[in-house]
């Protein structure tokens, strides 16, 4: 089944999010929500947000927000921002739509980045939807902790991606680049390129399609639709190739390599 041609999701909050769609769908399933991230988006009032700061909302999907989590971030003013924070652990910040500027420089559009643990950063002239993940919340009052830092960035738009980096093969069909992120930052993550229909399993808290077609545990998925676990403990994906389609995903996981 494409998600996108199943019933909006949006409405059914996301205790519901799930189950939507398929009431035979296996008791496992109902582990993970599956979003469209252009729907998100272009309808953000149909989905159930939390005030994070002022003008600034949070969906969370995994987790609570003074523990780690993984939520989706939305700007409700154009160049919006947050005050300057520490990040005891490491950060990930996928762009869905948007941009976001801190010391580093203005993420937009596709890009992911990731701030390592001891890092801290303002954001500023932001507006739109960010895919979070935290390895622990941001600190507001430890700022004096922030430490010189290098975040890993990547244009997951740029077509020489899968030449650029550095995949291995690790099955046949199958090539995988794990991002070079500190080990005691808590997370770890992956861009997976497949074109075979055999699985390829990886444990983590969340997938999301770049591009082509995804089978993510038997459903297929198109671009821009994220597969998350509803808990913040790690679960196997199985993700592979629709017959004749060719799939790229980035993946992130908390927990040790």
């Amino acid at each position: 089944m494409d998600y996108r041609r199943s019933i909006p999701v949006a409405a059914l909050g996301l205790m519901g999010l799930a189950g939507c769609g398929d009431g035979n769908r296996a008791p496992a399933r109902s582990a993970v929500a599956v979003l469209d991230l252009d729907d998100v988006a272009a309808n953000p009032d149909d989905y159930e947000w939390v005030e994070f700061r002022p003008n600034v909302m949070k969906l969370i999907l995994a987790g609570a927000e003074d523990t780690e989590h993984i939520a989706i971030l939305w700007y409700t003013v154009p160049d919006g921002s947050v005050g300057l924070h520490y990040h005891s652990r490491t950060e990930s910040v996928y762009v869905i739509d948007g941009a976001q500027t801190d010391g580093k420089g203005t993420y937009s559009n596709g890009t992911v980045y990731f701030n390592p643990p001891g890092s801290g950063h303002a954001i500023s002239e932001s507006s739109g939807f960010f895919l979070l993940a935290y390895a622990a919340p941001p600190d507001f009052a430890e700022t004096d902790s922030i430490e010189e830092y290098t975040p890993v960035r990547i244009d997951t738009n740029d077509d020489a991606l899968t030449d650029t980096y550095s995949f291995d093969d690790v099955q046949a069909g199958v090539r995988v680049f794990s991002l070079p992120l500190e080990d005691e930052g808590g997370m770890r993550a992956a861009i997976i390129e497949t074109t075979s229909s055999e699985p390829y399993t990886y444990s983590g808290n969340y997938v999301l399609v770049l591009t082509g077609r995804c089978s993510i545990d038997g459903e297929t998925h198109a671009e821009n639709v994220l597969v998350v676990g509803k808990e913040v403990a790690p679960r196997d994906y199985a993700i592979a190739a629709p017959p004749g389609d060719s799939c790229l995903a980035l993946a992130v996981s908390f927990g040790a390599r």
